[in-house]
This record gives structure tokens, sequence and C-alpha cells, in this order.
């Protein structure tokens, strides 16, 4: 029985991130919002942008647990580098145990940039295996992102599954999946964010955020988003190049899930300078 409702919730998750994102805890307190005015490495996985200096890297480790359970903890690292004009993202994920149903994810990014302008690929991959031997199922999936900055105001778009893939020939393709994303830039004081998702047969999914600068290293964030009602925040603390940030989310269904992410980034870390 145990099996059984472990699979039935990781089939939900799965159904829920059909894009192959990998969440770090700020994105999940954010209800999916996306800052770009702050480099990190989950934020260039998932849309990516020109907010890292030439031979800066971010490296991200993050882990969550999903309304509660064990077992359906997930674990990722992602790192970000740029050279030049180019920059590159790769993430790695594991959802649940092998008793029951893992998730291996892994999403890459390469990105090209001029001045505001930034243009990149996408490739995520997903192996889904269920214990005792039960199924295995593998998929591949491509896309396209581009994001422009005007001011202090942040602009992003990503179209993922171009290639519809499927988990098996007897399913049909998945949808292709559009993501909006937005920011006002409110330098020390808080910046507000968005994003917008558009999904055949499925109601545009919107969701809006905030993060407030508390100190001059550390900040509050809350999110909120529609389709179903969940909502969301956290803290994050900042030492030097460190950053630590724990986040909460609530399904009015399932429940509670944390998140917890500790990165470190090279350079400058004040998004001011």
């Amino acid at each position: 029985m145990k099996k059984l409702l472990v699979i039935i919730l990781a089939s939900m998750i799965w159904s829920e991130s059909s894009a192959y994102d990998i969440e770090g805890g700020c994105q999940a307190g954010m209800a999916g919002s996306v800052l770009f005015s702050i480099p990190s490495a989950s934020g260039l996985l998932i849309c990516p942008s020109n907010n890292l200096l030439p031979r800066q890297f971010v490296i991200e480790s993050d882990w969550s647990r999903k309304y509660d359970l064990a077992d359906l903890d997930r674990i990722s690292i992602i790192a970000a580098y740029r050279y030049k004009n180019l920059t590159g993202a790769l993430g790695l994920s594991q959802l649940g145990t092998p008793d029951y149903y893992t998730e291996k994810t892994v999403r890459a990014t390469l990105s090209y940039h001029y001045n505001e302008l930034t243009a990149s690929l996408i490739t995520s991959g997903e192996i889904i295996e269920i214990g005792d031997n039960l199924g295995k199922f593998q998929t591949a999936a491509v896309g396209l992102g581009a994001s422009y900055r005007y001011d202090n105001y942040y602009f992003g778009l990503t179209i993922d599954n171009l290639n519809r893939p499927k988990l098996s020939e007897f399913l049909e393709g998945e949808n292709i999946l559009a993501k909006i994303f937005v920011e006002i830039d409110g330098g020390e004081r808080h910046s507000i964010a968005g994003r917008l998702v558009f999904e055949k047969y499925e109601k545009p999914m919107v969701s809006i955020s905030q993060y407030i600068n508390i100190a001059k290293k550390n900040a509050l964030f809350w999110g909120l988003s529609q389709n179903p009602l969940t909502y969301g925040g956290g803290l994050n603390m900042e030492f030097k190049r460190f950053s630590l940030c724990y986040a909460i989310s609530y399904h009015p269904v399932l429940g509670f899930s944390h998140h917890i992410s500790f990165s470190f980034l090279s350079g400058v870390t004040d998004k001011n300078d």
C-alpha cells in the first residue's frame, strides 16, 4: 500500500514538473519565479540570463522533502560557468528511493550573450524506475530560451518539450510548455518577480513573488501561485561568497514541502556591485 501511495504521489510530482526543471530552494519558496538580478545556479538552469561575469562560476546543492514524505526526498547539484559571451549550466537530481520509485533528471543549458540579450539551447533527460523491477522509462527533451534586461526590468522566456518526448511508445507526447518570467529589481530594498505558464489543454498558471532585503546579505521571500492555489516563503542568508537558503511551500491537498540550498559564487556577490 505504501509503495502504491509513493508511486501515485511521485507521478503527480512528475506531471507538475514536465519541463524537467530542477528547482532550488528560492524558486520553490517563490512559487517557481526566477530572480535574474541575483546569480544562482538553479535560476540559470530554469531560465538562462546574463547575470554572471566572465570566468565567474556558481555551484549549488539542494535537498527537498516533498509533502513530509522521506520516500520523496530529492537531492540535486547544479553548476554554471561563464566564458566570454557563453554561459553553460548543468543540473543533476534524484527523487525517491530505489525500494519504491526513483526519478533521475539531468538538465543542461548553453547560452550566448549579446549585450543585455541572451539566447539559449536547453536539453533535458529523465529516467524513471519503479521498485521490484516493475518498470523503467526514459525520455529526452529539447527547448529554447531567451532573456533580456532593460534598466531594472528583466524578461525571460523558455519553451520546453519542442520534440514532444514520450515516456513510452504507448503514451502521447508531452505538451509543449511555455513559461514567461519577469522581475522588477528594486535594488537594495526588494524585488518583485512573476511567472506565467502556458500548456495545451491546461489553464494558464500565474505566480507572483517578492524578495525582501532585511540586511545587506540576508533576505526574506514569499511566493503565491494559482491552479491550484499554493504558497511558500523562506529565508536566504549570505556569508562572503556562500549562501544558505531555507524555503517551505504548501499544497492545499498534499501539505508541506521543505527545501534547503547551499551555494558558492565566485567573485562579486552583491547584486548592486
